[in-house]
């Protein structure tokens, strides 16, 4: 039962406890607040570009400089579990402090051991480390502050939430990646920074590393903050083939829903390219990825914000198919940019690919709105389990490249989503139906 939720007064969610609106609001703050504490450590937290510059410094190959993002993709099963392991409304606080509190913990390590007198291959496993560790919180804290936001939030009042922590948040991202260039290059937007404000490596990768622990410690005693109504009856544990595997059946008789879902891997897929793009800055202009990856990373979530009131717009303006082909084509543009656009100019390849990365967003909506609405769960889980898979793209794209070049998995990239391209406008209908009403 729910009432006044439309105006935020205060609404009920199966529960003994009605939340009121000053209830309602401090978790519309607790949760944009963590979302900017993320978006600010952007620079470590989306795990490719720094980990990848830190990687080439140490003198490793280019599918070693590519493993932290497999390895951060390939915990994309972590939700799941943790869902099936811990399925009470009373579990969502502790589990969600846990998760930003062990993001915490294995950054301070990392930055710890950058400033020790170790060798380069300790340090190279404590970056791979981290990025796995980093993949299996980030993805629970993520599921978490959604479940957080649909319980603290009545339906009507979520637009504001959502709206203040996407629509700020990417401008979060940018100061934290115009920090991160600061520190590495020393300079930012032809600004020279005072000396005391620069660092030489390998503090200036400490820093961000420790910057990180930090904000991610503050997002772990944020989480308590929440206030939400716990339900009057608790679930039990399901068995893991029923809870976890229960949306196989569903994708494998739905044809729609089928094509959907292996597109939503592909582009996903496809778009860790990007690496391999940050990688290649050195060949363009004669400079190391590190000494540009701020500005890339800055780029990256500037056009982000642009792109996500652009797709919102057009997805209320169009079809479900729409911000599908939109961002394909994004990404499409940007991997030509790189290959083809000579000097600082072909930077803007990376904000066309930041905007592109919002088709993990629509590719994921479309199945949503394939599915009826009592499997949803089931079918999203099957779903988020089977994109642990995605983890081998990089590495994949990094061995293309040491065997046959950058520009070789550059045209890897464009033929994959050529492919994508191809599947989605031939074969998924403009506007999908629950398979129970097809």
């Amino acid at each position: 039962m729910r009432d006044k939720a439309s105006t935020g007064d205060a609404f009920m969610l199966g529960t003994n406890e009605t939340l009121d609106a000053a209830s309602q609001q401090r978790n519309i703050f607790v949760y944009s607040a963590v979302l900017a504490l993320m978006y600010l450590s952007a620079p470590i937290i989306y795990v490719g570009f720094v980990q990848a510059a830190l990687c080439k410094r140490l003198h490793t190959s280019d599918t070693i400089a590519n493993l932290p993002n497999t390895l951060y993709l390939a915990m994309a099963w972590c939700p799941v579990v943790t869902a099936w392991l811990f399925p009470k409304a009373r579990q969502l606080k502790p589990v969600l402090g846990l998760g930003f509190a062990a993001m915490a913990v294995a950054s301070a390590a990392v930055a710890g051991l950058l400033l020790l007198p170790v060798s380069n291959t300790v340090i190279i496993g404590a970056v791979l480390v981290h990025a796995t560790l980093l993949g299996a919180a980030n993805g629970v804290v993520f599921m978490l502050s959604w479940e957080a936001l649909s319980r603290g939030v009545a339906e009507g009042q979520r637009g504001r939430a959502l709206g203040l922590a996407y629509g700020w948040g990417p401008g979060f991202a940018v100061l934290g990646s115009l920090w991160g260039q600061m520190l590495m290059d020393g300079k930012v937007l032809g600004w020279k920074a005072p000396a005391w404000m620069a660092a030489s490596y390998p503090y200036s990768y400490a820093l961000l590393f420790a910057a990180t622990a930090l904000t991610m410690g503050v997002a772990a005693l944020l989480v308590p903050l929440y206030r939400l109504p716990m339900p009057t009856a608790e679930p039990e544990r399901q068995g893991f083939r029923e809870a976890v595997l229960g949306g196989f059946k569903t994708i494998a008789r739905h044809r729609v829903l089928l094509i959907a879902c292996i597109a939503y891997l592909l582009v996903c897929g496809a778009n860790t390219i990007q690496t391999n793009m940050s990688i290649f800055t050195h060949e363009v202009v004669g400079r190391s990825s590190e000494d540009l990856a701020g500005y890339q990373l800055s780029l990256r979530f500037s056009f982000k914000m642009l792109a996500g009131f652009l797709l919102g717009w057009l997805l209320t303006r169009t079809h479900a198919k729409v911000p599908l082909l939109v961002t394909v084509g994004l990404q499409i543009i940007a991997v030509l940019w790189v290959m083809l656009v000579p000097g600082y100019w072909f930077l803007l390849a990376f904000g066309l690919n930041g905007a592109a990365e919002l088709s993990g967003v629509y590719y994921m909506n479309y199945p949503v709105a394939a599915s009826v609405k009592s499997e949803v769960r089931g079918n999203l889980a099957f779903l988020m389990l089977a994109s642990s898979a995605i983890g081998l793209a990089p590495v994949c794209f990094g061995w293309i490249s040491d065997h046959w070049g950058l520009r070789a998995s550059f045209v890897a990239a464009l033929v994959l989503l050529g492919f994508i391209a191809a599947l989605v406008g031939l074969k998924l209908p403009a506007q999908p139906k629950p398979f129970a009403e097809n």
